[in-house]
């Protein structure tokens, strides 16, 4: 009989537990997309900055969107399509180029700009100036798409490549080379670009705070029912 007791307070408890759990994970919910409104805010802000170019160096980590420069040559007999890249005017391909910093043992791929897709029709990506040259961009991240049911590679391609939706970590293992975790968006005043717009490719941050309220009414809603329960229990 105490046993059974037991086991009925204990039941007894189990709201309050989940309330509070409830309590915890719409306020970790509320306080993770205010952090994403902040991060959308700061790469907003640093895409429209008027700040100089920063020079990339061996050790150069980026956010996205920072006006950035590299110094060196390219590497045109090793570049890279990304295919069935879809813009305003149809589907396309990205030219991806590694470029070679001068005094550093990595890559840089830079982004060249997209060119509309032609059936039966090899891109002209041109023979670029192999002298060591100075070139501005953004940083940026690759193309990417949430899900992708293969590899982007095939095992027998040769260069330049032609791949769907490629990592980093792909392309560096193809290369045979160490390249940088963030790539160059070449700006539109460069030569040797196609077409580049280079707007963000990110929402405002209005959407998280609509969802950071939402996550703490539903927070609030439960601290509610939780003192209405505690009351109605013990008092």
């Amino acid at each position: 009989m105490a046993f059974l007791k037991y086991k009925n307070n204990l039941k007894e408890f189990i709201p309050y537990v989940l309330l509070v759990i409830l309590i915890y994970t719409f306020s970790s919910l509320g306080m993770w997309q205010l952090d994403r409104a902040k991060e959308k805010k700061e790469a907003l802000a640093t895409f429209n900055s008027t700040d100089g170019y920063e020079l990339i160096d061996e050790n150069s980590s980026f956010d996205i969107y920072r006006k950035i420069k590299a110094t060196g040559k390219y590497d045109d007999s090793r570049q890279i399509i990304i295919d069935n890249i879809i813009r305003e005017d149809g589907i396309g391909q990205m030219i991806v180029t590694p470029f070679r910093i001068s005094k550093s043992s990595k890559i840089i791929l830079v982004n060249r700009g997209w060119i509309k897709k032609k059936l039966n029709s090899f891109p002209d990506i041109n023979k670029l100036d192999q002298n060591i040259i100075q070139i501005r961009g953004l940083s940026g991240v690759l193309p990417k798409v949430t899900i992708r049911d293969q590899e982007a590679f095939s095992q027998n391609s040769n260069w330049p490549l032609i791949g769907s939706y490629p990592t980093f970590e792909e392309i560096e293992n193809k290369l045979g080379e160490r390249v940088f975790p963030f790539i160059l968006l070449l700006d539109q005043k460069e030569k040797n670009g196609f077409q580049r717009k280079w707007d963000p490719q990110i929402s405002g941050p209005a959407t998280n705070y609509g969802y950071a309220v939402q996550w703490f009414l539903m927070c609030l809603c439960s601290i509610i029912l939780l003192i209405y329960r505690i009351k109605k229990y013990f008092f």
